[in-house]
């Protein structure tokens, strides 16, 4: 009775981990892709560990161990283009922040004249 326990609970980890393993991969991806795909498996793998489910969190670093090494084939083919661009939204990220800032500042300044 108890192995067959054992192998239903087995089961039921292995169907529940089908989804995290099982999803297509899409033939063109980012940088910001892979990232959020690792922080999503990384937080399936800390709640696995919390559940006390070692089999699914074992599974998920292999995901998490292949995925890593797809992103960093994509971070090696990554284009100068590609880095200018990225590096031009970082830019303007931060001069909208900036601004954003200043905004406050301004705010701030003149609830102080009131």
């Amino acid at each position: 009775m108890k192995l067959h326990l054992c192998l239903a609970s087995l089961a039921m980890s292995l169907l529940v981990s089908l989804p995290a393993n099982a999803q297509p991969e899409p033939s063109k991806k980012t940088e910001a892709d892979c990232y959020a795909q690792q922080a999503a498996l990384e937080k399936d793998m800390r709640d696995a560990r919390s559940r006390g489910q070692m089999l699914r969190r074992r599974q998920l670093q292999e995901s998490l161990d292949a995925l890593r090494a797809r992103c960093d084939e994509i971070a090696s083919r990554d284009t100068h283009e590609a880095r200018v661009m990225r590096q031009k939204n970082v830019i303007m990220q931060l001069r909208l922040d900036l601004a954003s800032a200043e905004d406050e500042l301004r705010r701030l300044v003149s609830e102080k004249k009131k």
